[in-house]
């Protein structure tokens, strides 16, 4: 039984953890990190782009992201496919655990391209942004101060709907077995 699983255990493996690690980063920065290098304002910039340009959180955010959408997905079509023989009509719509999973797989992708388009590009750019400010020696025109407070209010904008995508996400797949 183990051996005919055992695509399975490495999916959810995948799935699991980098989701865990997603989730968390995503939390981390979006209710942390994010609102305290805006209170701490420009001084704040170091520790961003040492973050952003050097540890790349931003595209590591992705690819954990992306991992878990993509593992997701094909444990769901593995679970369609043992289901009703690829019926998707009776696997989602008669099938409450395939809804709920459906549902999850739907707002877990919405987050991982929110979190993408949204957040991370637009993180590169606000450090971009401030490597300019800071390689111009003074202080940030009228036109970069506005800049920097578009993206940085772009950036909470899209953070917030990315959390709530994710606990969407969590919560459909984490009560999935529970739905009647």
């Amino acid at each position: 039984m183990i051996a005919a699983d055992g695509l399975m255990i490495v999916l959810r493996f995948f799935h699991i953890v980098a989701g865990i690690l997603w989730v968390g980063s995503a939390f981390l920065f979006v209710a942390f990190i994010g609102p305290s290098a805006a209170e701490v304002g420009p001084s704040a910039m170091p520790l961003l782009t040492v973050a952003v340009k050097k540890r790349k959180v931003a595209k590591v955010i992705t690819i954990l992201g992306f991992t878990t959408v993509i593992a997701g997905w094909l444990m769901w079509l593995k679970d369609l496919h043992d289901y009703e023989n690829w019926s998707v009509g009776n696997w989602v719509f008669d099938n409450n655990f395939g809804l709920a999973l459906t549902l999850g797989a739907i707002a877990g992708t919405a987050a991982a391209f929110e979190g993408y388009f949204g957040v991370g590009r637009n993180v590169e750019r606000l450090v971009d942004l401030g490597g300019e400010i800071a390689a111009s020696g003074g202080p940030p025109t009228p036109e970069q101060r506005s800049a920097m407070e578009r993206v940085g209010a772009t950036i909470k904008h899209h953070g917030q709907r990315d959390l709530v995508l994710l606990l969407l996400a969590v919560t459909f797949m984490s009560t999935a077995r529970y739905w009647v």
